[in-house]
C-alpha cells in the first residue's frame, strides 16, 4: 500500500466535487440540450455559460476555462443564484437534485432510482477524492503504470469511479488507481465440472508453475483430476459464502486453495488483472457494480468473445505485419453449475500480452490531465501545451494512419467493427511517435451480416443471427460512437485544449485523412463519416438514472468533421 499522500484530504475533496460537478453538467448539456435549449446558454467567444433549473428556481453560471465543440467543457468557475438571492458555491449533491427535478414527467424516475443514482455518485466522488489525494501525481512510464493511472475515468458518465460493493478497505486493497497488487485466489475444480475452451491449441495459456506445484502438493495423486481456476480475492470470499458453492466443496468438486501464484496488478477495468510473470491479462468476474454494471462473465458474453477471436483470426483482419493489431482473447475457463447465474461468477478470460509493455500505454490514461490546469500526460510527453502545434499535428497525423484509417478500411472491406473507445485501445510509442495501435476486449466486436459471406475465409453456412452479427446501419453506428465520438472526441479535446486551439483544428486533420481515403478507394464508410449530419452518443446519465445501463439510450450529436468543412 502506498504511504505517500500527494495533497491534503480537504483539497482532494474539493477537487473531486468540482470534477463531479463538471461531469454532471456536461452530461446534462449533451443529453438534454435539445429538450432544454431555452435553459442552456454557452458562449464560445465570451467563455461564459448559464444553465437554468426552473423547477428548483436555480441558475448555475460561471466562466469556462475551455469551450469544447464536442461538449467536454472545462469550467473555470461554477456558481449558483436562486430566487432567494443566494449566490454561491455549487455542490454535486445539489446538482443531482436539480437535474432530477427537470426530467420529463411522462416517464418519471422512481424514488428508489433517485436514491440509487445519488448513492453511486457519492461513491464515485469519494473514491475520486482518495485517488486524487494518493496517486494523481505519480508518473506513467510503462504499460502497468498506465493501466493504474486512470484517475478520473469516462468524461461523459455521472459516476465513472463508482465501485459499489467494495468497502473502503476493499477500495484501498484492490483499486488500480492506488497502484495496488495482490495474489489471486485459486480453486481446484474437478474436471467433471471444469470447462475450458480455446480458440486454438497453440493459444492456450498454461497455469503458472507455482500454481501447478501447489496443486500437486495439496492434492497429491488426485491432482490430475483437477484444474486450477483463478479468482479475484474479493470474489473468492463472495462465492465461498454461497450455499451452492459450499455444496460443491463438500462434494469435492471444488477445493479452495487460498491465495497463491504470482503478483497481479488490477487494470483500468478493476476486474481485469495484468500478470507480468505469465505475460497475460486475465478478465475476472466481480459480482459488484463497477460504474453502472455488474461485472460478471456470462455465457453469451463469452460466446461472443470467442466467436469474435476466431472470426478475426480466420479473416486476418489487419495483416501480420501491420502496426495496427488486436489483443486476442484466446480462451475461457470456468466451473460449471446447473444455473448459468452461478457459472458466470467463476468464468475467466485469458488475453496474452503480445506487445512491448515497456513503451505501450492505455490511451484513456494518456489523455487525462493528472491535475486541473495541467496538460494531459500525452501532451506532456510531446513537450507541453501551447506552442507545440507543429509537433502535435505530425504526431496526430501519424496516429490516424495507425488507428482511424485501418479501422475505416476493415469496416468497409470486411464489415468488421470494434468497440475501440479509449479504454479499449493501447498505443506503443517509439521516440515519442506512434508505432503500434492495439485494440482489445473483443466482446465489443461487431460484424456486418451482409459482409460476413464475402471474400476469402468467408463465414459461408455460418449462423448470422448470433450476437456477433449486426446490420450495416447498426455496425456503422457503433464505430461512429465508440471511435469517432468517444475516442477521437476526447483525444482531440485533450490535444486542442493543451495546444490552446479550437478542437476544429484537429478535426480538420481527421476530415482530410478521410477525404483522401474516400477519393483513393471509394470507401463508402469513410464517405458516411464525412457527410453524416449527426452521430449518436450514449445518454449515460439518463440511462443510469432509469436503471437501463445494459441497454442505454442515445442522443444525436453533431458531426464535427462536417462542420469544419462548411
Amino acid at each position: 500500500m502506498l504511504e505517500m499522500e500527494s495533497k491534503p484530504r480537504s483539497e482532494s475533496l474539493k477537487q473531486a466535487n468540482r470534477h463531479t460537478c463538471k461531469l454532471l453538467l456536461n452530461c446534462y448539456i449533451r443529453e438534454l440540450a435539445q429538450e432544454r435549449e431555452n435553459d442552456i446558454t454557452l458562449n464560445a467567444d465570451m467563455l461564459d455559460y448559464t444553465i437554468a433549473f426552473p423547477a428548483s428556481r436555480v441558475t448555475v453560471f460561471g466562466k469556462l476555462a475551455y469551450f469544447s465543440a464536442a461538449g467536454e467543457h472545462e469550467y473555470d468557475s461554477i456558481r449558483r443564484s436562486g430566487a432567494n438571492g443566494a449566490n454561491g458555491h455549487v455542490e454535486y449533491r445539489d446538482l443531482v437534485r436539480w437535474i432530477i427535478r427537470e426530467l420529463p414527467s411522462e416517464n418519471p424516475i422512481t424514488a428508489e432510482q433517485v436514491r440509487s443514482f445519488a448513492e453511486k455518485v457519492d461513491n464515485s466522488c469519494r473514491n475520486l477524492a482518495l485517488f486524487i489525494e494518493r496517486t494523481a501525481e505519480l508518473d506513467v512510464y510503462d504499460y502497468r503504470t498506465s493501466e493504474q493511472s486512470l484517475i478520473y475515468g469516462h468524461p461523459f458518465h455521472p459516476f465513472p469511479k463508482n465501485s459499489l460493493g467494495f468497502s473502503e478497505r476493499d477500495v484501498r486493497m484492490y483499486s488500480p488507481e492506488l497502484r495496488t497488487s495482490f495474489q489471486l485466489g485459486y480453486f481446484a475444480v474437478s474436471k467433471d465440472v471444469y470447462r475450458e475452451e480455446w480458440v486454438a491449441e497453440d493459444k492456450k495459456v498454461p497455469p503458472h508453475e507455482s500454481v501447478r506445484a501447489h496443486l500437486r502438493h495439496t492434492l497429491g495423486d488426485k491432482s490430475g483430476e483437477y484444474a486450477p481456476l483463478p479468482v479475484h480475492p474479493w470474489q473468492y470470499k463472495h462465492v465461498l459464502g454461497l450455499a451452492e458453492v459450499q455444496d460443491y466443496v463438500r462434494e469435492g468438486k471444488i477445493v479452495p486453495l487460498g491465495s497463491l501464484g504470482p503478483l497481479v496488478f488490477p487494470t483500468t477495468s478493476v476486474r481485469t488483472v495484468f500478470v507480468p510473470d505469465m505475460n497475460c491479462n486475465i478478465k475476472l468476474p466481480l459480482n459488484m457494480q463497477i460504474t453502472n454494471l455488474i461485472r460478471t462473465n456470462s455465457d453469451e458474453q463469452m460466446r461472443r468473445t470467442l466467436d469474435a477471436s476466431r472470426y478475426l483470426l480466420r479473416h486476418g483482419c489487419f495483416g501480420p505485419d501491420s502496426p495496427t493489431r488486436i489483443a486476442y482473447e484466446t480462451g475461457v475457463g470456468t466451473c460449471r453449475f446447473a444455473e448459468e447465474e452461478l457459472t458466470r461468477l467463476f468464468t475467466v478470460v485469458y488475453r496474452p500480452v503480445e506487445f512491448d509493455p515497456s513503451c505501450t500505454y492505455v490511451l484513456a490514461s494518456l489523455v487525462e490531465a493528472p491535475q486541473p490546469g495541467r496538460p494531459s500526460r500525452l501532451m506532456s510527453m510531446l513537450g507541453g501545451g501551447s506552442g507545440q502545434n507543429g509537433q502535435a499535428d505530425r504526431w496526430f497525423a501519424r496516429y490516424l494512419e495507425l488507428s482511424l484509417l485501418p479501422i475505416v478500411r476493415v469496416a468497409w472491406e470486411k464489415g468488421i467493427h470494434f468497440e475501440a473507445h479509449l479504454q479499449n485501445t493501447l498505443l506503443t510509442l517509439r521516440d515519442g511517435m506512434p508505432d503500434a495501435f492495439i485494440i482489445r476486449d473483443l466482446e465489443g466486436v461487431s460484424v456486418e451480416s451482409g459482409k460476413a459471406g464475402e471474400g476469402p475465409g468467408a463465414a459461408r453456412g455460418q449462423d448470422l443471427s448470433g450476437p456477433l452479427f449486426y446490420s450495416r446501419e447498426q455496425a456503422w453506428a457503433r464505430t461512429s460512437y465508440y471511435f469517432i465520438v468517444n475516442h477521437l472526441g476526447s483525444l482531440i479535446h485533450a490535444m486542442a485544449r493543451d495546444a490552446d486551439v479550437p478542437e476544429a483544428h484537429f478535426w480538420t486533420i481527421v476530415r482530410e485523412s478521410l477525404r483522401q481515403e474516400y477519393e483513393g478507394s471509394g470507401n463508402a464508410f469513410a464517405k458516411h463519416l464525412l457527410t453524416a449530419d449527426t452521430f449518436y452518443a450514449k445518454r449515460n446519465m439518463l440511462s443510469c438514472l432509469r436503471g437501463n445501463g445494459e441497454m442505454p439510450a442515445y442522443v444525436p450529436v453533431g458531426n464535427l468533421m462536417k462542420k469544419t468543412g462548411e
